[in-house]
């Protein structure tokens, strides 16, 4: 054998070297299958939720479910309008004994989010956290909270002003009770 020429091992069995390849095979072809179902959902998703619907933001009910964590539920599709418009920003807001989380979609950041926030007499955000968690799926669930009850839950549109750098509630849809 010359220096520096690769020599393939003889005593590799066919058979075994064509199964490794269907093997490999099949597990990327899985991979580039889920890779491409999930994002198909994401580009389905977002071109079937670019109109605002206003009952998305209708409340049904809420509380604090079996399982210990605050929720909402919508008469449309929890999460299912996102912002459209540069620095606008909806919300589903929960007034908790642990404080006020808002679970939020914004035109920067549309993934829903979570943030620990304190409100003025005006309703502008006086303060503004990372804390907590959002699910968003049949409703919307604020996790992460440690809160045992919820007094009140809002939904709303937000507004970012780039002058001063307040973040307002320009609209509020529902709230209960």
């Amino acid at each position: 054998m010359v220096m520096g020429q690769v020599s393939w091992n003889n005593n590799l069995n066919n058979t075994s070297a064509i199964t490794c390849v269907l093997v490999f095979a099949v597990v990327v072809g899985s991979l580039l299958f889920l890779n491409n179902t999930h994002i198909n959902k994401i580009a389905f998703a977002v071109g079937n939720i670019s109109k605002f619907n206003e009952g998305d933001f209708k409340i049904k009910n809420f509380g604090v479910g079996n399982d210990g964590i605050p929720y909402l539920t919508v008469e449309g599709i929890a999460g299912g309008t996102i912002p459209q418009k540069e620095n606008l920003g909806y919300a589903y807001v929960f007034v908790t004994d642990k404080g006020i989380y808002a679970v939020t979609s914004d035109w920067m950041y549309p993934q829903w989010h979570t943030h620990k926030i304190t409100l003025d007499q005006n309703n502008c955000v006086g303060s503004i956290s990372m804390k907590g968690g959002a699910e968003v799926g049949d409703m919307v669930k604020v996790t992460k909270t440690n809160a045992k009850k919820v007094d009140k839950v809002m939904t709303e549109e937000f507004i970012m002003n780039n002058l001063d750098g307040s973040v307002c509630a320009a609209v509020i849809f529902d709230s209960a009770p």
